[in-house]
């Protein structure tokens, strides 16, 4: 599932393709550091972004737009539900456009202090596909981590209790995240960085196994929905292959009582067994 375009998730946020093996510099200037300033609830501010705002449940329709560094562009659509609650978080995504990528999808169930379990159903073989949150997914032109498609699994990271630094002009919180191995996520470090001024979030740098940066992502707009805090606009840069990324959520509706029986392996063979027939006629 899923060849260059990244679900990142936002909300999941979302930045895109795998690590390679080349060294890797930061495009982005030192941040200076104001060691001695006060910090807001820095725990609650990851919690309310991995959590979409403390949101029950939450339906979106996505569009992800791709340039690679030759100029080439390519467009995904798809649909994102996910399901919250203290035992686990689920998440079904599904391909709307395009057509001949209309049979792709994925089901996914993060729990507490565990790895992710995601699987993706290949109605031509009639298998089901057990994946990680390293495992990479193609569609179309579009490659994507599933730990990115899940919106960076926030939950499985580690956090320090933040610092106010400034960057490009603008005063922000850091936090950084590290993941115990154990948990198989594509990327073992992240930074997010909170607004200073409204506690929004602004942008992720995630970096691969070996401390180098993979990806910069800028959050372009947030706006409140249904009383809750969503990133509408993200863009994403990715440092080795200079390719850029641009995640738009095109609508969204929460707490709608989404019913369990979505988010299982006999829905997720349904949806795709009826529309790979479809693609056949």
């Amino acid at each position: 599932m899923l060849q260059h375009l990244t679900k990142s998730l936002l909300l999941s946020a979302v930045c895109l393709t795998a690590c390679e093996s080349q060294p890797n510099t930061a495009p982005t200037p030192d941040p200076i550091t104001h060691p001695s300033a006060s910090l807001p609830d820095v725990a609650a501010l990851l919690k309310k972004l991995a959590t979409q705002d403390g949101a029950k449940d939450a339906s979106a329709e996505m569009r992800m737009q791709l340039e690679e560094a030759d100029g080439k562009r390519a467009q995904l659509e798809f649909q994102l539900q996910r399901k919250y609650s203290a035992q686990r978080t689920a998440t079904f995504l599904k391909v709307t456009a395009p057509r001949e990528d209309s049979d792709k999808a994925l089901l996914a169930i993060e729990k507490p202090q565990a790895a992710t379990e995601a699987t993706s159903y290949l109605a031509g073989l009639k298998k089901l596909a057990k994946l990680g949150s390293s495992n990479t997914l193609n569609f179309h032109d579009a490659k994507v981590t599933v730990q990115e498609l899940l919106g960076m699994e926030l939950g499985q990271y580690s956090f320090n209790a933040g610092e106010r630094v400034t960057v490009d002009g603008v005063e922000l919180i850091k936090v950084e995240g590290k993941a115990p191995a154990e948990r198989n996520l594509a990327y073992p470090r992240v930074l997010v960085y909170f607004n200073a001024a409204n506690q929004a979030p602004a942008r992720f740098e995630v970096f691969d196994e070996r401390n180098e940066l993979q990806k910069t992502t800028r959050v372009e707009e947030v706006k409140q929905i249904q009383g809750h805090q969503t990133i509408t606009k993200l863009a994403v840069e990715e440092h080795l292959t200079k390719r850029k990324v641009r995640l738009e959520t095109r609508s969204i509706k929460y707490d709608q009582n989404l019913a369990d029986k979505i988010f299982t392996e006999a829905n997720l063979k349904s949806v795709i067994t009826s529309v790979s027939q479809k693609l056949a006629q």
